[in-house]
Protein backbone atom coordinates (compact mmCIF):
# COMPACT_ATOMS: atom_id res chain seq x y z
CA UNK A 1 0.00 0.00 0.00
CA UNK A 2 1.36 3.49 -0.66
CA UNK A 3 0.50 7.07 1.01
CA UNK A 4 -0.69 9.52 -1.60
CA UNK A 5 3.08 10.94 -1.85
CA UNK A 6 4.19 7.57 -3.27
CA UNK A 7 5.73 6.50 0.07
CA UNK A 8 5.66 2.92 0.93
CA UNK A 9 3.35 2.05 4.34
CA UNK A 10 4.74 -0.21 6.66
CA UNK A 11 2.27 -1.45 9.22
CA UNK A 12 3.95 -2.42 12.47
CA UNK A 13 2.46 -4.68 14.65
CA UNK A 14 5.33 -6.89 16.32
CA UNK A 15 7.62 -6.05 19.31
CA UNK A 16 10.57 -7.04 17.04
CA UNK A 17 9.69 -4.88 13.73
CA UNK A 18 8.89 -1.88 16.01
CA UNK A 19 12.43 -2.26 17.98
CA UNK A 20 14.20 -2.37 14.36
CA UNK A 21 12.64 0.41 13.23
CA UNK A 22 13.39 2.89 16.43
CA UNK A 23 16.72 2.03 15.63
CA UNK A 24 16.88 3.70 11.95
CA UNK A 25 14.80 6.65 13.74
CA UNK A 26 17.42 6.86 15.78
CA UNK A 27 20.05 7.47 12.90
CA UNK A 28 18.25 10.04 11.61
CA UNK A 29 18.10 14.07 12.28
CA UNK A 30 14.57 14.59 11.70
CA UNK A 31 11.16 12.37 11.70
CA UNK A 32 7.53 13.52 11.15
CA UNK A 33 5.03 12.26 13.95
CA UNK A 34 1.32 11.82 14.26
CA UNK A 35 -1.24 10.23 16.31
CA UNK A 36 -5.18 8.88 15.83
CA UNK A 37 -6.62 8.80 19.24
CA UNK A 38 -10.23 8.87 20.79
CA UNK A 39 -11.61 10.93 23.65
CA UNK A 40 -15.29 10.42 23.38
CA UNK A 41 -15.92 9.88 26.60
CA UNK A 42 -12.77 9.94 28.77
CA UNK A 43 -10.88 12.27 30.21
CA UNK A 44 -7.25 11.19 28.81
CA UNK A 45 -6.96 10.07 25.24
CA UNK A 46 -6.46 6.27 24.06
CA UNK A 47 -4.04 6.11 21.52
CA UNK A 48 -5.66 4.06 18.51
CA UNK A 49 -2.61 4.66 15.95
CA UNK A 50 0.81 6.20 16.12
CA UNK A 51 1.93 7.34 12.30
CA UNK A 52 5.56 7.73 11.68
CA UNK A 53 7.41 9.42 8.23
CA UNK A 54 11.47 9.37 7.61
CA UNK A 55 12.59 10.64 3.82
CA UNK A 56 12.06 7.00 2.78
CA UNK A 57 8.73 5.72 3.98
CA UNK A 58 5.46 5.40 6.50
CA UNK A 59 5.26 3.78 9.47
CA UNK A 60 1.88 2.72 11.05
CA UNK A 61 2.15 1.47 14.21
CA UNK A 62 -0.55 -0.54 15.90
CA UNK A 63 -0.32 0.69 20.26
CA UNK A 64 -2.97 -2.27 20.88
CA UNK A 65 0.04 -4.71 19.78
CA UNK A 66 2.78 -3.19 21.41
CA UNK A 67 4.02 -3.74 24.86
CA UNK A 68 7.28 -2.63 24.85
CA UNK A 69 7.92 1.72 24.20
CA UNK A 70 11.28 2.37 25.87
CA UNK A 71 12.82 2.00 21.90
CA UNK A 72 10.14 4.51 20.85
CA UNK A 73 10.68 6.55 23.77
CA UNK A 74 14.28 6.66 22.82
CA UNK A 75 13.66 8.46 19.40
CA UNK A 76 11.22 10.66 21.01
CA UNK A 77 13.61 11.87 23.36
CA UNK A 78 17.10 12.22 21.13
CA UNK A 79 18.42 15.80 21.53
CA UNK A 80 19.63 14.95 17.64
CA UNK A 81 16.42 14.74 16.24
CA UNK A 82 13.63 17.07 15.43
CA UNK A 83 10.11 15.36 15.64
CA UNK A 84 7.69 17.07 13.36
CA UNK A 85 4.37 17.57 14.57
CA UNK A 86 1.48 20.03 12.58
CA UNK A 87 -0.31 21.14 15.51
CA UNK A 88 0.98 19.43 18.53
CA UNK A 89 -1.46 20.24 21.06
CA UNK A 90 -3.35 16.99 21.82
CA UNK A 91 -0.62 14.82 20.16
CA UNK A 92 1.55 16.13 23.11
CA UNK A 93 -0.78 15.20 25.44
CA UNK A 94 -1.16 11.98 24.37
CA UNK A 95 2.27 11.23 23.79
CA UNK A 96 2.62 12.07 27.78
CA UNK A 97 -0.39 9.92 29.03
CA UNK A 98 0.96 7.03 26.69
CA UNK A 99 4.98 6.72 27.27
CA UNK A 100 5.44 9.50 29.87
CA UNK A 101 7.67 11.21 27.91
CA UNK A 102 7.68 14.19 25.24
CA UNK A 103 9.84 14.99 22.63
CA UNK A 104 13.41 17.17 23.33
CA UNK A 105 13.01 18.46 19.94
CA UNK A 106 10.53 19.67 18.85
CA UNK A 107 8.81 21.45 15.45
CA UNK A 108 5.26 22.47 15.01
CA UNK A 109 4.72 22.94 11.45
CA UNK A 110 1.60 24.90 12.79
CA UNK A 111 3.45 27.20 14.20
CA UNK A 112 6.33 27.71 11.49
CA UNK A 113 3.88 28.36 8.83
CA UNK A 114 2.42 31.46 11.09
CA UNK A 115 6.14 32.85 11.37
CA UNK A 116 6.47 32.18 7.44
CA UNK A 117 3.44 34.13 7.39
CA UNK A 118 1.26 31.94 5.65
CA UNK A 119 -1.68 32.48 8.10
CA UNK A 120 -2.47 32.22 12.10
CA UNK A 121 -3.68 28.28 12.79
CA UNK A 122 -3.59 26.87 9.78
CA UNK A 123 -4.69 23.32 9.28
CA UNK A 124 -2.59 20.44 8.17
CA UNK A 125 -4.93 20.24 5.12
CA UNK A 126 -4.66 24.11 4.19
CA UNK A 127 -0.84 23.76 4.85
CA UNK A 128 -0.56 20.68 2.53
CA UNK A 129 -2.41 22.27 -0.57
CA UNK A 130 -0.40 25.70 0.32
CA UNK A 131 3.09 24.47 0.10
CA UNK A 132 2.44 21.08 -1.88
CA UNK A 133 -0.32 21.69 -3.93
CA UNK A 134 -2.07 18.38 -3.00
CA UNK A 135 -6.00 17.98 -2.15
CA UNK A 136 -6.23 15.85 0.95
CA UNK A 137 -9.71 13.53 2.00
CA UNK A 138 -10.71 14.15 5.09
CA UNK A 139 -13.17 11.05 4.95
CA UNK A 140 -12.06 9.51 8.05
CA UNK A 141 -11.79 12.37 10.80
CA UNK A 142 -14.02 10.74 12.36
CA UNK A 143 -12.91 7.21 12.39
CA UNK A 144 -12.67 4.92 15.11
CA UNK A 145 -9.19 4.15 15.63
CA UNK A 146 -9.30 1.52 18.70
CA UNK A 147 -11.54 -0.91 16.43
CA UNK A 148 -9.65 -3.43 14.57
CA UNK A 149 -9.28 -4.54 11.54
CA UNK A 150 -8.76 -0.89 10.53
CA UNK A 151 -9.81 -0.48 6.82
CA UNK A 152 -7.30 0.41 4.09
CA UNK A 153 -9.13 3.92 4.36
CA UNK A 154 -8.14 4.27 7.31
CA UNK A 155 -4.44 3.64 7.69
CA UNK A 156 -4.41 5.44 4.19
CA UNK A 157 -6.13 8.57 5.87
CA UNK A 158 -3.38 8.14 8.85
CA UNK A 159 -0.82 8.04 6.26
CA UNK A 160 -1.45 11.15 4.24
CA UNK A 161 -1.39 12.89 7.93
CA UNK A 162 2.21 12.33 8.38
CA UNK A 163 3.84 11.95 4.85
CA UNK A 164 3.94 15.22 3.49
CA UNK A 165 5.33 16.90 7.09
CA UNK A 166 8.86 16.45 6.22
CA UNK A 167 8.82 17.90 2.82
CA UNK A 168 6.94 20.61 4.47
CA UNK A 169 9.46 20.97 7.47
CA UNK A 170 12.23 21.70 5.03
CA UNK A 171 9.80 24.64 3.09
CA UNK A 172 9.59 26.08 6.64
CA UNK A 173 12.85 25.91 8.22
CA UNK A 174 14.23 27.25 4.97
CA UNK A 175 11.71 30.37 5.32
CA UNK A 176 12.08 30.79 8.68
CA UNK A 177 15.61 30.92 8.73
CA UNK A 178 15.50 33.51 6.10
CA UNK A 179 13.60 35.29 8.35
CA UNK A 180 15.67 35.25 11.46
CA UNK A 181 12.80 33.54 13.56
CA UNK A 182 13.71 29.94 14.14
CA UNK A 183 14.70 31.03 17.70
CA UNK A 184 11.31 32.56 17.92
CA UNK A 185 9.75 29.22 16.90
CA UNK A 186 12.04 27.50 19.53
CA UNK A 187 10.88 29.30 22.23
CA UNK A 188 7.28 28.70 21.02
CA UNK A 189 7.59 24.73 20.94
CA UNK A 190 9.92 25.29 24.66
CA UNK A 191 6.88 26.32 25.89
CA UNK A 192 4.46 24.41 24.75
CA UNK A 193 6.04 21.27 26.08
CA UNK A 194 6.60 23.08 29.07
CA UNK A 195 3.07 23.47 29.48
CA UNK A 196 2.10 20.08 28.56
CA UNK A 197 4.21 18.50 31.38
CA UNK A 198 2.61 20.66 33.65
CA UNK A 199 -0.83 20.49 32.76
CA UNK A 200 -0.70 16.93 35.05
CA UNK A 201 0.84 18.95 37.67
CA UNK A 202 -1.74 19.25 40.49
CA UNK A 203 -0.30 22.51 41.26
CA UNK A 204 -1.40 23.87 37.64
CA UNK A 205 -5.35 22.78 38.82
CA UNK A 206 -5.58 25.21 41.70
CA UNK A 207 -5.87 27.78 39.03
CA UNK A 208 -8.83 25.73 37.01
CA UNK A 209 -11.56 28.16 38.84
CA UNK A 210 -10.21 30.96 36.40
CA UNK A 211 -11.74 29.31 33.00
CA UNK A 212 -15.12 29.59 35.18
CA UNK A 213 -17.31 31.97 32.87
CA UNK A 214 -18.62 34.44 35.26
CA UNK A 215 -16.70 33.59 37.82
CA UNK A 216 -15.55 37.61 38.16
CA UNK A 217 -19.31 38.29 39.25
CA UNK A 218 -18.37 36.03 42.93
CA UNK A 219 -17.71 37.75 45.82
CA UNK A 220 -14.30 36.20 47.49
CA UNK A 221 -16.16 33.49 49.73
CA UNK A 222 -18.36 32.29 46.39
CA UNK A 223 -14.68 32.31 44.98
CA UNK A 224 -12.97 30.80 47.20
CA UNK A 225 -15.85 27.99 47.10
CA UNK A 226 -15.91 27.39 42.84
CA UNK A 227 -11.45 26.73 43.58
CA UNK A 228 -11.87 24.11 45.79
CA UNK A 229 -14.64 22.70 43.84
CA UNK A 230 -12.34 23.56 40.47
CA UNK A 231 -9.76 21.05 41.90
CA UNK A 232 -11.93 18.42 43.26
CA UNK A 233 -13.48 18.23 39.78
CA UNK A 234 -9.73 18.04 38.01
CA UNK A 235 -8.92 15.08 40.15
CA UNK A 236 -12.34 13.11 39.97
CA UNK A 237 -12.29 13.21 36.42
CA UNK A 238 -8.73 11.84 36.02
CA UNK A 239 -9.29 8.97 39.26
CA UNK A 240 -12.75 8.34 37.00
CA UNK A 241 -11.24 8.63 33.46
CA UNK A 242 -14.39 10.67 32.74
CA UNK A 243 -14.73 14.05 30.82
CA UNK A 244 -14.69 17.20 33.13
CA UNK A 245 -18.05 17.62 32.25
CA UNK A 246 -19.53 14.43 32.82
CA UNK A 247 -18.42 15.13 36.85
CA UNK A 248 -19.84 18.47 36.93
CA UNK A 249 -20.55 20.98 34.36
CA UNK A 250 -19.18 24.70 35.18
CA UNK A 251 -22.47 26.09 35.05
CA UNK A 252 -23.09 23.96 37.96
CA UNK A 253 -20.11 24.31 40.24
CA UNK A 254 -20.46 28.33 39.79
CA UNK A 255 -24.06 27.87 40.76
CA UNK A 256 -22.82 25.85 43.98
CA UNK A 257 -20.74 28.82 44.66
CA UNK A 258 -23.64 31.03 44.84
CA UNK A 259 -25.44 29.74 47.00
CA UNK A 260 -22.56 30.11 49.20
CA UNK A 261 -22.24 33.58 48.60
CA UNK A 262 -26.26 33.82 49.59
CA UNK A 263 -26.39 30.82 52.38
CA UNK A 264 -22.90 30.80 53.60
CA UNK A 265 -23.04 27.28 55.28
CA UNK A 266 -25.16 24.93 52.88
CA UNK A 267 -27.51 21.58 53.24
CA UNK A 268 -27.99 18.70 50.85
CA UNK A 269 -31.91 20.31 50.52
CA UNK A 270 -30.07 23.62 49.25
CA UNK A 271 -28.62 21.67 46.47
CA UNK A 272 -31.99 19.65 45.67
CA UNK A 273 -33.80 22.98 45.69
CA UNK A 274 -31.31 24.77 42.94
CA UNK A 275 -32.95 24.64 39.46
CA UNK A 276 -29.40 25.10 37.92
CA UNK A 277 -27.98 21.45 39.44
CA UNK A 278 -28.73 18.36 37.85
CA UNK A 279 -30.39 15.25 40.52
CA UNK A 280 -27.59 13.10 39.26
CA UNK A 281 -24.85 15.62 40.69
CA UNK A 282 -26.44 16.02 43.72
CA UNK A 283 -27.07 11.96 44.18
CA UNK A 284 -23.46 11.26 43.37
CA UNK A 285 -21.35 13.56 44.85
CA UNK A 286 -24.31 15.76 47.36
CA UNK A 287 -22.48 15.40 50.61
CA UNK A 288 -18.67 15.53 49.17
CA UNK A 289 -19.90 18.77 47.36
CA UNK A 290 -21.53 20.06 50.60
CA UNK A 291 -17.99 19.44 52.34
CA UNK A 292 -16.55 20.85 50.06
CA UNK A 293 -19.01 24.23 50.02
CA UNK A 294 -18.87 24.66 54.10
CA UNK A 295 -14.91 24.36 54.69
CA UNK A 296 -13.47 27.43 55.44
CA UNK A 297 -12.18 29.49 52.89
CA UNK A 298 -8.53 29.74 52.02
CA UNK A 299 -8.24 33.24 50.34
CA UNK A 300 -4.63 32.96 49.37
CA UNK A 301 -5.67 30.29 46.52
CA UNK A 302 -7.42 32.91 44.95
CA UNK A 303 -6.26 35.98 42.68
CA UNK A 304 -8.54 38.09 40.56
CA UNK A 305 -6.26 38.84 38.24
CA UNK A 306 -6.77 35.52 36.67
CA UNK A 307 -10.44 36.32 36.27
CA UNK A 308 -11.90 37.69 32.71
CA UNK A 309 -14.93 40.55 33.59
CA UNK A 310 -15.79 42.81 30.71
CA UNK A 311 -13.22 45.38 29.94
CA UNK A 312 -14.10 48.43 31.64
CA UNK A 313 -14.52 51.86 29.64
CA UNK A 314 -11.25 53.26 31.31
CA UNK A 315 -8.93 50.62 29.47
CA UNK A 316 -10.10 50.99 26.28
CA UNK A 317 -8.26 53.58 25.20
CA UNK A 318 -4.96 51.65 26.54
CA UNK A 319 -6.30 48.37 24.68
CA UNK A 320 -6.58 50.45 21.54
CA UNK A 321 -3.11 51.69 21.81
CA UNK A 322 -2.05 48.46 22.27
CA UNK A 323 -3.86 46.90 19.21
CA UNK A 324 -2.16 49.19 17.34
CA UNK A 325 1.10 48.59 18.66
CA UNK A 326 0.84 45.13 17.87
CA UNK A 327 -0.41 45.67 14.54
CA UNK A 328 2.26 47.89 13.48
CA UNK A 329 4.96 45.16 15.03
CA UNK A 330 3.06 42.45 12.92
CA UNK A 331 3.30 44.03 9.88
CA UNK A 332 6.97 44.73 9.83
CA UNK A 333 7.64 41.24 11.00
CA UNK A 334 5.63 39.78 8.09
CA UNK A 335 2.99 37.87 10.52
CA UNK A 336 -0.12 37.81 12.35
CA UNK A 337 -0.90 39.82 14.92
CA UNK A 338 -2.71 36.74 17.04
CA UNK A 339 1.09 35.03 16.61
CA UNK A 340 2.56 38.13 18.51
CA UNK A 341 -0.17 38.96 21.15
CA UNK A 342 -3.85 37.55 21.48
CA UNK A 343 -6.01 39.45 23.25
CA UNK A 344 -6.45 37.74 26.79
CA UNK A 345 -2.92 38.73 26.84
CA UNK A 346 -3.27 42.58 26.14
CA UNK A 347 -6.30 42.34 28.70
CA UNK A 348 -4.02 41.05 31.38
CA UNK A 349 -1.48 43.53 30.46
CA UNK A 350 -3.63 46.70 30.93
CA UNK A 351 -5.10 45.60 33.82
CA UNK A 352 -2.18 45.09 35.47
CA UNK A 353 -1.23 48.54 34.61
CA UNK A 354 -4.49 50.02 36.06
CA UNK A 355 -4.07 48.66 38.96
CA UNK A 356 -1.08 51.33 38.79
CA UNK A 357 1.63 48.95 40.15
CA UNK A 358 4.56 47.02 38.77
CA UNK A 359 3.48 44.16 36.47
CA UNK A 360 4.74 41.14 35.28
CA UNK A 361 4.31 40.43 31.84
CA UNK A 362 1.87 37.26 31.11
CA UNK A 363 4.12 33.79 30.21
CA UNK A 364 2.68 34.30 26.69
CA UNK A 365 4.08 37.90 26.33
CA UNK A 366 7.44 36.65 27.41
CA UNK A 367 10.43 36.67 25.23
CA UNK A 368 11.17 38.17 22.01
CA UNK A 369 7.58 39.47 22.09
CA UNK A 370 8.21 41.82 25.61
CA UNK A 371 11.34 42.63 23.96
CA UNK A 372 9.43 43.98 20.64
CA UNK A 373 6.27 45.17 22.33
CA UNK A 374 7.52 46.61 26.00
CA UNK A 375 8.76 50.69 24.62
CA UNK A 376 5.38 50.80 22.68
CA UNK A 377 3.41 49.51 25.63
CA UNK A 378 4.98 51.90 28.32
CA UNK A 379 4.76 54.61 25.77
CA UNK A 380 0.91 53.93 25.32
CA UNK A 381 0.38 53.62 29.30
CA UNK A 382 2.14 57.13 29.72
CA UNK A 383 0.46 59.05 27.15
CA UNK A 384 -2.62 58.00 28.58
CA UNK A 385 -1.93 58.80 31.88
CA UNK A 386 -0.52 55.96 33.77
CA UNK A 387 2.13 57.17 35.32
CA UNK A 388 3.22 54.86 37.86
CA UNK A 389 3.56 51.66 35.79
CA UNK A 390 6.86 49.91 35.87
CA UNK A 391 7.91 46.45 34.69
CA UNK A 392 9.06 44.24 37.21
CA UNK A 393 10.17 40.82 35.29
Amino acid sequence: MLADNGQRIEYIEAQAALEDSCRHWLTLPVIALDTEFMRTNTFYPKLGLLQVADDNQCYLIDPLKINDWSCFTSVLTNPGCDIVLHSAGEDLFTLLVSFGQLPDMLFDTQIASAYAGLGFSLSYKALVRELIGRELPKDQTRSDWLKRPLSESQLKYAANDVCYLLRIYRELSSRLDARGYLGFLREDVRSQINSTMLSEQSDIWTLSYATVSNSWRLNDLALACLQRLCVWREGQARKKNLPRSWIAKDAELLAIAQLVREHRKLAVRDLNNCDALGSALVRRYGDKLIRLANTPPDFALIDRSLLSPPLPASLRGLMKGFRHAVQKHAEQMGISPELLARKKQLVAVAQMMQRGCDFVWPPEVQGWRRARLATDFLEVAGRLGFKEVAESG
